[in-house]
């Protein structure tokens, strides 16, 4: 299906919340705002169905009619989650229940339990009913497809328990085969039968790396299927009819494996950006990027801001231009629209004082003329090539798995699998580059690069996948905490990293720690204290230059056919730091320290050159840059200071109307597209 090339603004709203009469001024307010989309219709299935049955689409019908005849577009969320307070008085095996198997009420959002059948019946025939309603209604663009699934919490209860023996019957086949995959000679806990399965958490207590792992596919397949389903439902009844969602696969108490499956379920991808309302939050701001280019993936498709911070919880935004460089920094990462979170800031829920762009009393505020700064801007770009295609050079491995298998294992993964990932990412942003988040068990696209930090979880899939990387001329360069278990989360009982030590030419046996160590577990019924000690400073000894990056583990690696590029030159067994192997027509790089943002940028920075690849535009740190397809350049200041960008060639500010020649300085937070004379030339004449 054609993406029209257009950019979208707009907003969050949910009529529901008001009377009718407030619904022409607010939608009156949009229009004179220049909005083109709004998002409607999530978490209010029972403003639907009061009742089993009871459906009281007319008052939605209305709602739809105003926006249509305002020219602003509707986004309408499939709200399947929660589920009506109705339906889980009548069904609570539908409720969730925790660790311990206590079925919890359900008195907020996200307490339903998505897997169970009864759940899924209506759920399934609310959805049906409508994008029935509203599949052929003017005003509608796309459906989305409920409201950040992966979030909320797992259930835990027999039914649960259930399911996942019926999973691990379809994956295992037999018993036998289940016993070997989780290690159950360990601690005599053999299983006779699938009907000796249990959920792996019982209260506070964790059983075994293998089942915890296995636990969570389980979970994750669940909701992908879940997703799919929906999928399946709007493309059969409205196949001309879009379909998004704001998931959260990246949750860390719940989450999914996105990438396993997202090419057959997202049509549009889509996504809650919240990089919180500090912009000096760093890995805030690095992860709300990130996320967006996860999920993206390697579809080619703009991505959907379909929810986009406009205030905090007991915050009422962000610094002044922050929202609207947020705006301009998500054009960068291939967004095509961006919709307020949220319209109006609600009187009461568990939402009241997270404010929106207007307040509590119906007023507009600053932060909705700065809205409509965004959306006006957005209508003057719309020539420029946006939103961004792109094919980039680079891509870095992502894996939903290696993220539950470190979290569950603290005590030997101390730096954790999110924090790698993002290091890996602000590399890479630091020289202005873009790239793709891959799955390694399925490389779709062709790259030069291909960074896997931190991927602890080696199955054979995305072994193989490294292996043809190198083999077919590629660069991939693997970091320390990468393939220590196999796909069951068992050690590999083979030279480290499992499955590729020949392809790196390496074996990773022993390690440091560089500070001291002091596991969770209680070993010999001793309290250990943690005592904080910097026993080692390792410094890497790198093209003549020696770095010293902030790290608290490396690996000792023996070489066997890889050569060394970088030495630890103050540590007792000067071991390499950095390995390469020739293999097939490419190379495999070892990085024998945690993924780390300063000294990967500097090892990428000396790969580069060889391998044809140009960093983006030259800036200051904190300034943004991508050039666009016409040979302009839009610039992003994220810092709350001015920043000087040097310039190449002279051009024209397409924002502010300013001629610049050697420079361009923008003050805290400011953008510009930056027109070179030639291009400006071509615009005039074309006016």
């Amino acid at each position: 299906m054609a993406v029209i090339a257009l950019l979208f603004a707009g907003t969050n709203y949910h009529p529901h919340d008001w009377p009718p009469e407030r619904w022409s001024q607010d939608i009156d307010l949009m229009r004179k705002a220049s909005f083109k989309i709004v998002r409607l219709g999530h978490l209010c299935w029972d403003s639907f169905e009061p009742a089993e049955g009871n459906y009281t689409f007319e008052w939605f019908d209305e709602v739809m009619d105003l926006f249509h005849e305002a020219g602003i577009r509707v986004v309408l969320d499939i709200a399947t989650r929660p589920a009506p307070t109705w339906l889980h008085k009548k069904y609570p095996e539908i409720d969730l229940s925790d660790p311990s198997g206590i079925r919890l009420e359900a008195q907020t959002r996200y307490m339903d339990d998505i897997g169970h059948p009864t759940f899924q019946e209506y759920a399934f025939k609310f959805a049906e009913r409508l994008v029935r309603r509203y599949r052929n209604h003017p005003a509608l663009y796309a459906f989305g497809l409920c409201n950040e699934l992966g979030s909320g919490s797992p259930s835990y209860s027999y039914k649960a328990r259930d399911r996942f023996e019926a999973w691990l019957r379809n994956k295992y086949n037999t018993i036998e085969q289940l016993n070997l995959a989780w290690t159950t000679q360990r601690w005599s806990r053999k299983l006779s039968s699938f009907n000796d399965v249990v959920l792996p958490v019982s209260g506070s207590i964790q059983g075994s790396p293998e089942r915890l792992l296995d636990m969570w596919r389980f979970y994750s397949d669940e909701t992908l299927t879940y997703m799919h389903d929906l999928s399946k439902l709007v493309r059969q009844l409205a196949p001309d009819v879009r379909e998004s969602t704001n998931h959260w696969s990246e949750n860390p108490g719940y989450g999914f494996d996105y990438l396993k499956q997202y090419e057959d379920i997202i049509d549009l991808p889509g996504i809650g950006f919240y990089p919180g309302t500090n912009p000096e939050d760093r890995r805030a701001l690095i992860a709300a990027c990130f996320f967006m280019d996860h999920r993206i993936g390697e579809l080619d498709r703009p991505i959907w801001c379909l929810e986009f911070q406009t205030g905090d919880f007991g915050g009422y935004g962000s610094p002044r231009k922050a929202m609207r460089m947020y705006a301009y920094l998500s054009l960068v990462h291939r967004a095509q629209a961006v919709c307020a979170w949220t319209w109006r800031s609600m009187l009461g829920g568990e939402e009241q004082y997270l404010f929106g762009l207007v307040d509590h009393d119906g007023v507009p505020g600053w932060k909705y003329e700065e809205f409509k700064q965004i959306a006006e801007e957005f209508n003057l770009l719309e020539d420029r090539g946006l939103p961004r295609k792109i094919k980039p050079e680079i891509a870095i491995a992502y894996s939903f798995e290696s993220l539950k298998v470190m979290a569950g294992n603290r005590s030997f993964y101390k730096t954790e699998y999110t924090q790698q990932v993002l290091h890996a990412y602000e590399a890479l942003t630091l020289a202005n580059l873009d790239c793709n988040i891959v799955n390694l068990r399925q490389l779709r696209k062709d790259y030069k690069i291909l960074i896997v930090p931190g991927h602890a979880v080696m199955d054979p899939a995305s072994a193989a996948t490294i292996r043809s990387f190198a083999e077919n001329g590629g660069t991939v360069i693997m970091t320390a905490y990468s393939a220590k278990v196999n796909e069951h989360n068992r050690v590999f009982d083979t030279p480290l990293p499992g499955e590729l030590s020949d392809v790196f030419g390496i074996r990773s046996g022993a390690f440091m720690r560089t500070r001291s160590h002091t596991p969770a577990e209680n070993a010999g019924g001793l309290e250990k204290t943690e005592l904080g000690l910097e026993r080692e400073k390792p410094s890497i000894f790198l093209d003549g230059c020696e770095y010293q990056p902030d790290i608290d583990y490396y690996e000792i690696l023996e070489i066997r056919t890889a050569e060394i590029l970088a030495t630890f030159s103050n540590t007792l067994e000067k071991s390499p730091a950095v390995t390469r192997n020739r293999y097939g027509k490419g190379e495999a790089v070892y990085v024998a320290i945690p993924a780390n943002t300063h000294f990967l940028e500097l090892l990428l920075k000396s790969f580069y050159p060889a391998l044809g690849i140009q960093p983006g535009p030259a800036t200051p740190i904190g300034v943004v840059a991508r050039t666009l397809e016409d040979g302009s350049i839009l610039y992003v200041n994220t810092t709350g200071a001015a920043q000087t960008v040097k310039l190449e060639t002279p051009g024209s500010g397409l924002l502010s109307g300013t001629s610049f020649v050697n420079s361009l300085t923008l003050d805290a937070y400011e953008v510009e597209l930056l027109l070179s004379n030639q291009t400006a030339i071509e615009k005039e004449s074309r006016l």
